[in-house]
């Protein structure tokens, strides 16, 4: 009689006979939806969504709590909850009953979070590591081939441990209009330390650090069709070792543009601007340039990425100006490989010092050559919420005039990101 009414169009009565029925068994998953159904239809959606939760508790089969999250869902976004929205869409995606009932779904969750002026972003790993402070791999010092300093200090050398970081990002939108959007930005990054034995003179607690910024941010479309421009101003400060380390403020530009249906290109740049908070007190200047190419290979629907990056940095402080120019080049695979999505990367990277000093000025300044490759990848098939997990494989291996920055670094990353 409930879904008759509710199909006659007759919410309030429909309604009455949920509440006799859950008089009955409180428990009564159907009940609960009818409710459900019946709340929304008389436009009370808060209490409506509350009772499709109700209903998604009680429900006795993924059919069931697909309906009642989707409802849960309708209803938080007719109320204007679209954050709320968003998150039983994800719930629902679990149950969905079929291929296409996901994508459906999926597609919901998007035009929902295009709409929402509030958008999050978190992303978590666990990264055990053979090197965590990117100390030597030797404990002597040898300066262009001649062992002058002596031995480094347990601390100067690589450390085994594990490193956790989390990235909070927040963005809420000002302005839309015809081909451009303004946003306020906020981001919190945490990455905490555990050394796997004891070492004197360091802890965990002292390789740690934190990030807090804020910003807004300016996105406009470009007058070429799929481009567009993307604008930044932020500041912030940085912790290491749980004290301050310095403030910054920056601004950014970075233009995407597709050049034709499988090529797509990227460049920027960014200028930074950091005040010290240390004892050294050492303010700093950074410029960064950076172009970027992906490729969709038809032949095996991979693709294909080239990046490349300049980097300048001048500063008040001693042996802190540089400049470095880096390579990466990676190939995501076009299918599946098992239960995994993979891709794989390589690059180099070329950092030189006109002027460095270990207790003496190094002659010719100091000049470290990088090279690193990994291997990614994301199990699709394994989500839970729309959220799957990583697994990375990295390796990186630093050669230097100076020893003490002879490095070499592997470490397995667990993580979990958004799969949409």
């Amino acid at each position: 009689m409930a879904q008759s009414a509710l199909a006659d169009d007759r919410p309030h009565l429909a309604y009455a006979l949920s509440r006799g029925l859950l008089q009955e068994n409180a428990e009564n998953g159907r009940a609960h939806y009818y409710q459900a159904v019946a709340l929304g239809g008389l436009r009370a959606y808060d209490r409506g969504r509350r009772a499709a939760k109700r209903a998604f508790r009680h429900s006795r089969s993924d059919t069931q709590r697909f309906a009642a999250a989707t409802l849960a869902a309708r209803l938080s976004f007719a109320d204007s909850r679209l954050t709320r929205s968003q998150y039983w869409l994800r719930r629902a995606v679990d149950y969905a009953p079929s291929e296409d009932a996901r994508t459906r779904t999926v597609t919901a969750f998007k035009n929902v979070r295009r709409r929402n002026p509030l958008n999050l972003q978190l992303r978590f790993s666990v990264t055990p590591s053979d090197n965590v402070n990117n100390g030597a791999n030797s404990p002597y010092n040898i300066i262009e081939g001649v062992p002058l300093v002596g031995r480094l200090s347990p601390a100067a050398q690589a450390l085994r441990g594990v490193v956790a970081t989390s990235d909070l990002r927040a963005a809420y939108r000002l302005h839309r209009g015809d081909g451009h959007e303004t946003r306020v930005t906020g981001r919190g990054y945490l990455r905490r330390v555990s050394l796997s034995e004891s070492v004197p003179g360091v802890d965990g607690g002292d390789l740690s650090s934190a990030i807090v910024e804020a910003g807004i941010s300016h996105l406009r479309a470009g007058t070429a069709p799929d481009s567009l421009w993307h604008f930044d101003l932020e500041g912030g400060r940085t912790w290491y070792g749980g004290h301050p380390l310095y403030d910054f403020g920056r601004i950014a530009a970075t233009r995407r543009q597709a050049l034709g249906d499988r090529m797509r290109l990227g460049f920027g740049g960014m200028l930074e601007r950091r005040q010290g908070q240390t004892r050294a007190n050492a303010d700093t200047t950074a410029l960064r340039a950076f172009g970027s190419l992906g490729l969709k290979m038809p032949a095996t629907g991979g693709e294909l990425g080239l990046f490349v990056q300049y980097r300048q940095t001048d500063s008040t402080g001693t042996n802190r100006s540089f400049d470095q120019w880096t390579g990466i080049v990676s190939y995501r695979l076009g299918r599946q490989l098992g239960p995994a999505e993979v891709k794989v990367s390589a690059g180099h990277s070329r950092v030189d010092y006109d002027s460095y000093a270990v207790v003496f000025p190094v002659p010719g300044g100091r000049a470290d050559d990088s090279w690193f490759g990994g291997i990614t990848a994301t199990f699709a098939d394994w989500d839970y919420m729309g959220f799957v997990p990583t697994v990375s494989l990295t390796a990186e291996k630093s050669r230097s005039n100076i020893s003490r920055f002879d490095v070499d670094e592997t470490a397995l990353s667990i993580g979990i990101e958004s799969a949409f």
